[in-house]
């Protein structure tokens, strides 16, 4: 540390704010809710039509979005992908630019959402007065100290927690291709091409909507899932900011599938792995039956259920899916000899899923509590050995 130089970010990064052009039938718009702790969840086009107005930053490879709002909740992502020229930031992201000479992007990145970092602007942004705690580039980010090694000792930083990122990326594409295995599996078996022969009937025919109660008190923040806490995209739920103060909530269990029920062209699913509750803007699908759990998740994460559950829905700022409707949504009936079938490719498939999100929560326990003391200097990076 003591060969660390004491500066401030203002120093090393600036916010950049240009206006996009408007020069492409179709683009793609990122919120604070397509953005979670590094990654960007959103790559869907849109038609340029639909453009809304807070919709205007334009931002490049190596740049960082962060959330003006609540930087406790981890709404910040970092851009590694060149073609950007299609991409709109909302301007409730700050674009935040490296300046190379001094700092290394990663290693902004790593000073940026740090826990002592984010604790700081966290408290700074609830000093304010709003409705929901904010914080600026210029009042609250560029203002704060911090301890800048050599680009050198940067970069030996920044391969480290590339190393990590790495991992977490290869299990995410990895389970990326077996959710994909299982729904050409699922389309084979159940899709249009094989339903000439087979009884038709409703979702509401094999699942329900829980009715389920549960305690606030028994849930952890694993444990609870809202529209907030969901990520779009169908890449699942991370851990929740917080719990909601009422004292009971919709109670899932094992095999029940979570749906978030606002603006449902976002994809947000959730297949439950053990007890846990949701709040009221989720929908809860139990299985009539335990063996058909597998099967309903696959009809429901199929995006031809997204697109009759976005038809149905009601509203313009925030539409919901309607709960009538959405049980009306046509399936194939299976017989028991195809659901045996299908759960026996289905079920080893969602357990090596299952396994890759268990070991990128245990390599992002081991990037938060080796990443403070690198960024410290208590730990000296040339005696991490990944």
């Amino acid at each position: 540390m003591e060969k660390w130089k004491k500066t401030t970010l203002g120093a090393v990064c600036e916010s950049v704010s240009i206006t996009y052009n408007n020069k492409h039938n179709k683009v793609v718009l990122i919120n604070t809710s397509d953005v979670y702790d590094g990654q960007i969840f959103n790559h869907e086009p849109v038609e340029n039509r639909n453009l809304k107005g807070q919709f205007k930053k334009t931002f490049q490879k190596n740049d960082i979005l962060f959330s003006e709002i609540r930087p406790e909740n981890k709404r910040y992502a970092f851009v590694d992908f060149e073609d950007t020229e299609h991409y709109i930031a909302s301007t409730k992201l700050m674009v935040i630019r490296p300046n190379t000479k001094y700092i290394l992007p990663r290693f902004l990145f790593s000073i940026l959402t740090s826990k002592a970092m984010l604790q700081k602007l966290q408290h700074l942004a609830e000093t304010r007065s709003g409705t929901f705690p904010q914080i600026t580039f210029g009042a609250e980010v560029s203002t704060q100290g911090i301890y800048l090694p050599e680009l050198e000792e940067q970069a030996k930083i920044v391969s480290v927690m590339n190393a990590i990122a790495l991992k977490i990326r290869i299990n995410n594409k990895i389970n990326d291709n077996l959710y994909q295995q299982l729904q050409a599996i699922y389309r084979q078996m159940f899709g249009e091409s094989a339903q000439d022969d087979e009884p038709e009937g409703h979702l509401s025919d094999i699942c329900t909507y829980s009715q389920r109660r549960i305690d606030i008190s028994s849930l952890s923040l694993e444990s609870y899932y809202s529209t907030e806490n969901m990520l779009p995209g169908k890449a699942g739920a991370v851990a929740a900011s917080s719990l909601p103060s009422i004292e009971k909530t919709t109670g899932c269990k094992p095999g029940d599938i979570l749906i978030s029920n606002i603006r449902p062209y976002f994809k947000k699913i959730v297949y439950s792995q053990s007890e846990c509750g949701c709040s009221t803007d989720v929908l809860c699908f139990v299985p009539k039956e335990p063996n058909l759990s597998l099967f309903i998740f696959s009809t429901l994460y199929d995006d031809h259920f997204f697109n009759y559950m976005v038809a149905g829905s009601k509203g313009t700022k925030m539409p919901r899916g309607d709960k009538q409707q959405i049980m009306a949504y046509p399936v194939v009936l299976p017989s028991a000899a195809q659901l045996a079938e299908f759960n026996a490719v289905a079920q080893p498939i969602l357990a090596e899923i299952e396994i890759g999100s268990q070991e990128n929560k245990r390599l992002a326990c081991m990037r938060n509590a080796l990443l403070p003391k690198l960024m410290s200097g208590e730990i000296d990076v040339s005696s991490i050995t990944l």
